[in-house]
């Protein structure tokens, strides 16, 4: 028995001490290849700094001459006798043509301003374009005004010509050696595309870099997209695409604390992760003259030849897969243990959203419920109240005809126009109903939307002589608006924007505008009056909105409707004074006339 009892001992222990062996031999294994695989990694990326740091040496020592010799030719114009004397012949301009044809790779153009910052000469210039931009006054470029104040050479920035191309500007004063006269300026234009083009030309294409171009104010002068030149490197619209390449966020930071250090005219490279890979991003700065002009930026990944990399991950795969074997015995065994306890903790989590979902589903159900009841019992309270009054007063007046027959026809007056109101009322809840039920219909025809609104603004201003209120009614229009609609609905549209906004506004002006703007017709009613309640604007259009104590808060609804059918949208706003007062309401919708137009045109 103690043998029986002490044999799977023994194997457990056996087990056990060889599981132990091979996980600390596989252990030992693989930190062996890792840091041989570091050291591999390590030497390449040496080798890639150092090509990285050569190439953007060479360029910058490339770039910079090419900009001396643009600076030195521009120098050299300076003390002509042609130009001196302003003699605008034929020899002159020669001079200013050949030092653009001996820089033509660089640069686009030189010119020729007077002392008023002038165009007297671009160099190539044919005899049509000559006479089109000789005399522009250029007077307010930077690369004019400084020399004009300095009497020094003047290194621009990115300047937006007016040609709307990205150029830097190099530009010379013309001076009298004798009096000190300044008499114009020459000026080399450098395209920013060109310049960067021909740097990218010159890298070394057996280390796959790219490289970036920035002025000394943070400018983009080259890039890859293009479209960021002319950008800020600490704009929005840049940093926004570098956030996407640059993962983590440490290594934005160093990208940006590399770039501030770059434009104090400083050299050096750093490691950062880009597309989670490792780039090496040398810097150096272009001096023209010992004067700091640019920065040029190299990027290089650092990528292993194909032969060593497949060297590596055998070796990464080879020790993962013995790693993979010691655990695959222990992962069987937590896999049945687990998977039992996944299921059931998956089954709770299940349940329990569910739960959740429905207990969501009910109390969104029951809020909207109580709002639903909270709407239709103010609208009961309403419509109670609005049918109420004006039928009291048809009975009343009913009443008084019988008292006094002699003043019947004033009586009668006041029963038609309650009578009236109790008609529209009741128009509205069945448009209300109707909408609800989704058999509004429309009977669409030629409306002059010009002429109706103008027939509707008379009916208002009768209406407002009654009330004997201090208002305004005025229609503004370009032209004759013709739209395809039902000339009674979009009447009702009207007549209610109309009919609130003299309901809101004591004294003051109505202002309806009628325009066309892309294909549709907008109508807007504009008022001076109080303007649209906080608590009330949320849910506007709404049916029973309504704070007031006329109305049923339907006529919105019923208009946002209408206007919905006819394919249009309506919506309103506050108006606001220099105060930051409100001033009124402006409630504006829009339908096509598109159709309108096209048929216009057919019959024509």
């Amino acid at each position: 028995m103690q043998d029986k009892e002490h044999s799977p001992r023994t194997n457990i222990v056996t087990v056990a001490v060889i599981v132990g062996i091979a996980l600390v031999l596989s252990i030992f294994s693989y930190q062996y290849s890792i840091v041989s695989s570091n050291k591999i990694v390590d030497i390449a990326s040496q080798e890639v700094r150092s090509n990285v740091k050569i190439e953007v040496h060479d360029l910058t020592q490339i770039l910079a001459k090419q900009l001396q010799t643009v600076s030195a030719l521009l120098q050299t114009l300076t003390p002509s006798p042609l130009i001196q004397n302003n003699q605008y012949q034929k020899s002159a301009f020669v001079l200013f043509n050949s030092r653009q044809n001996s820089t033509s790779e660089l640069t686009n153009f030189y010119m020729w301003l007077d002392s008023q910052g002038k165009i007297v000469w671009l160099s190539n210039m044919n005899q049509s374009t000559y006479h089109k931009y000789r005399g522009t006054d250029l007077s307010y470029r930077p690369y004019f005004t400084v020399p004009r104040d300095t009497h020094t050479v003047y290194y621009s920035s990115l300047i937006d010509s007016n040609d709307k191309v990205p150029r830097l500007y190099i530009s010379y004063p013309i001076v009298n050696g004798t009096t000190g006269i300044f008499k114009g300026v020459v000026v080399a234009g450098i395209n920013a595309y060109t310049l960067g083009n021909l740097l990218r030309n010159q890298l070394f294409p057996q280390f796959n870099s790219t490289i970036g171009l920035l002025d000394r104010n943070g400018l983009i002068l080259y890039t890859n997209p293009q479209q960021y030149v002319g950008e800020n490197v600490f704009g929005k619209k840049f940093q926004s695409a570098l956030s996407t390449l640059l993962r983590p966020t440490q290594s934005m930071i160093l990208l940006n604390d590399l770039i501030k250090t770059s434009l104090q005219g400083s050299s050096g490279s750093e490691d950062i992760l880009v597309n989670g890979k490792m780039s090496t991003i040398s810097y150096d700065p272009v001096l023209v003259n010992g004067h700091y002009f640019l920065t040029l930026y190299i990027s290089a990944q650092q990528n292993l030849a194909t032969d060593v990399s497949a060297l590596i991950d055998q070796q990464r795969y080879f020790t993962i897969l013995i790693i993979a074997v010691i655990g695959t015995v222990a992962v069987v065994i937590a896999f049945l243990v687990f998977s039992w306890n996944k299921r059931l903790e998956n089954v709770v989590n299940t349940r329990t959203l569910e739960l959740k979902a429905a207990n969501d589903s009910l109390a969104g159900a029951n809020e909207r419920l109580k709002i639903h009841d909270k709407m239709q019992q103010e609208f009961i309270n309403i419509a109670s109240h609005e049918m109420k009054t004006p039928t009291q007063a048809i009975l009343g007046y009913s009443k008084l005809i019988q008292r006094h027959p002699d003043k019947r026809d004033g009586m009668i007056e006041a029963i038609a126009r309650n009578a009236n109101r109790l008609q529209r009322l009741t128009s509205d809840i069945l448009d209300v109903t109707r909408i609800e039920t989704q058999l509004l219909k429309l009977k669409v025809e030629r409306v002059n939307l010009s002429k109706l609104i103008s027939d509707i603004i008379e009916d208002c201003k009768n209406e407002i002589e009654k009330s004997n209120k201090d208002i305004k009614l005025l229609q503004e229009q370009d032209q004759t608006i013709e739209v395809k609609a039902d000339r009674n609905r979009l009447t009702q549209v009207i007549s209610n924007l109309l009919n609130n906004a003299i309901k809101f506004t004591k004294n003051g002006t109505i202002k309806v505008t009628e325009e066309v703007r892309d294909s549709k017709a907008l109508v807007s009613v504009k008022d001076t009056g109080q303007g649209l309640d906080p608590e009330i604007f949320p849910r506007l259009f709404s049916k029973f909105a309504a704070k007031s104590e006329i109305g049923t808060g339907l006529g919105l609804f019923i208009s946002k409707s209408i206007v919905e059918a006819h394919g249009g949208k309506i919506w309103a706003e506050n108006n606001y004074g220099p105060d930051g007062l409100i001033t009124g309401a402006t409630f504006t919708f829009s339908i096509p006339c598109k159709e309108a137009e096209q048929d216009k045109r057919k019959q024509n």
